[in-house]
């Protein structure tokens, strides 16, 4: 069973994520080779913002599960594991109940 701070985490990791998709649809056909996107750990008071390629945005939300947080913000307590890290981000995954929630509400999902 997952504890509610997890549950929580999840849920606001999901909400950033749409948030990042809301901003990534309006710079749609932009041109330009890095975005910059915020930071998608669920610390509702983090406004971090990560830079990545269009390339590198899409393979992470190739996985419902997957998420973009700054380097230090992933929370292996809350359900997570990393499964990529670069110099100016980590890719965290989801797992157990956390993964269900943010699998629910990829924005992508119905696509």
């Amino acid at each position: 069973m997952m504890d509610e701070r997890s549950i929580r985490l999840a849920k606001n990791e999901a909400v950033f994520r749409a948030g990042n998709e809301a901003i990534d649809s309006n710079r749609a056909g932009s041109g330009r080779r890095e975005l910059t996107f915020l930071c998608e750990c669920g610390v509702v008071t983090c406004f971090e913002r990560i830079a990545v390629t269009r390339t590198e945005y899409e393979a992470v939300r190739s996985d419902p599960a997957h998420f973009v947080v700054a380097p230090g913000h992933e929370d292996l307590t809350a359900g997570e594991v990393v499964v990529n890290e670069s110099s100016g981000y980590t890719v965290v995954e989801k797992t157990g109940e956390g993964r269900a929630i943010v699998e629910r509400s990829d924005p992508r999902g119905s696509q």
